[in-house]
């Protein structure tokens, strides 16, 4: 059964379950970002009340990933046999009882413990969703729809400072995690209720989107035989310290070297988070009707050039106007972002393009926990020096684009990298 060979009546109904299903996972993608970056929107609260220097600060943004990159490894095998409903159900429980927990932390050590635990189940989270969305939607269209899943990513974060800021200045920092745990808990139950799989779940025995070739169910070792795995995690590593450096330090920086009124943090947030948004939906649908490859080498290097620019905001004296342009052009890091997670799932069957997914996320993972420790030991060790750490900020994100200039070479007229036992 596929998509051509089915009446218009039909189609309309895999339509609105479509628009359902990305809704869905839109939110569920929301929720795991905001749980993750919200200790970076209200670092300075926090700190005070934790007595956190910026190098401790900058770990407990960044430790996070570690366990990010152990659940990616854990869930990715296993999302192979589980299905999207139940790798969602897990992560968004396990998530949001320890986001309720994290409220109500007394020491730097607790912070530390909850922040490890919460980021092993945000990890299913990822996973499920991209499974999801695999089971929802055809290749040739995953470029933008991943696109805009991302794009719950950024503006999750841009609502952490949005709304982060004005809550822990009215109330606490505490009162904020509340309302985090609380929301992703209620998804965990949406979810719960309303989730199917694909097409075959909602009476579409046998349904396969057409001219997608029927591969056989290869080992995950396939994954790891061609030089994909290193491309996607490579252009992952790069969006994502591009996205980690900005989000943490991005506004500590304008508040000490631009005298920023720390209030006006949640409008360089804010902005900062929209920015991403617009122009991840705008490359996923670039990735769609452009190279791929192409895209992820361009959006390295305007990770790169997004790094020198924010440099400069760290040298120069600057007005608030050009501080919120400045922030606005911190989307251009991550346009590639689509461009992605499509060609991995271009690569590699769909059985297991979301456990390639998953392992190539550990690359992105790394780099969100090295960019805040990094910087912050930098800051830490310099004296509060924020030119030196937007200065490795920058290096680190020119090194990506080497790696990726060698490694991405423009393939399109070759076979897919996994074709064995088809």
């Amino acid at each position: 059964m596929h998509w051509t060979t089915l009446s218009e009546s039909d189609r309309a109904r895999i339509g609105r379950w479509q628009k359902w299903m990305l809704a869905l996972a839109f939110v569920c993608e929301m929720f795991l970002a905001a749980d993750w970056y919200a200790f970076a929107a209200v670092i300075p609260w926090i700190s005070q009340t934790l007595n956190l220097n910026p190098e401790q600060a900058g770990l407990a943004q960044g430790i996070f990933a570690v366990t990010v990159g152990i659940g990616m490894v854990a869930w990715s095998p296993l999302s192979r046999n589980m299905s999207a409903r139940s790798l969602l159900l897990i992560g968004l429980v396990g998530t949001g009882i320890g986001m309720v927990l994290q409220v109500f932390v007394q020491s730097y050590a607790q912070l530390l413990a909850l922040r490890l635990i919460i980021g092993f189940f945000d990890a299913a989270i990822f996973i499920g969703n991209m499974k999801l969305i695999f089971g929802w939607f055809p290749q040739w269209r995953r470029g933008a729809v991943v696109g805009m899943i991302l794009a719950a990513y950024s503006l999750a974060i841009t609502m952490d400072f949005a709304m982060g800021i004005p809550l822990t200045l009215a109330t606490s920092w505490r009162h904020f995690f509340a309302v985090l745990a609380a929301g992703t808990l209620i998804v965990a139950v949406l979810d719960a209720i309303f989730v199917k799989a694909g097409p075959a779940e909602i009476g579409y025995a046998g349904f396969a989107w057409e001219n997608e070739p029927a591969r056989a169910h290869l080992p995950v070792t396939e994954i790891f035989k061609s030089k994909w795995i290193a491309v996607g995690g490579l252009g992952i590593a790069a969006c994502t310290f591009a996205l980690s450096g900005t989000a943490t330090w991005v506004v500590p920086a304008f508040i000490t070297v631009q005298h920023m009124p720390p209030a006006s943090g949640a409008i360089i947030g804010t902005v900062m988070g929209l920015s991403q948004v617009l122009f991840l939906i705008i490359g996923g649908y670039m990735a769609d009707n452009m190279g791929k490859t192409f895209m992820i080498k361009l959006s390295a290097l305007l990770a790169t050039l997004t790094a020198i620019l924010f440099l400069t905001s760290t040298v120069y004296e600057m007005s608030f106007l050009a501080l919120v342009a400045y922030a606005a052009l911190s989307g251009l890091a991550v346009l590639g972002g689509g461009a992605i997670f499509s060609l991995m799932s271009e690569k590699y069957p769909d059985t297991l393009a979301p456990a390639a997914i998953g392992y190539s996320e550990v690359f992105g993972i790394l780099a969100s926990f090295a960019a805040p420790w990094s910087m912050g030991a930098i800051i830490h060790a310099t004296g509060g020096s924020f030119p030196a750490a937007f200065v490795l900020f920058a290096a680190v994100e020119a090194g990506f684009l080497v790696l990726l200039l060698v490694l991405a070479r423009d393939t399109t007229r070759m076979p897919s990298a996994v074709t064995a036992a088809e």
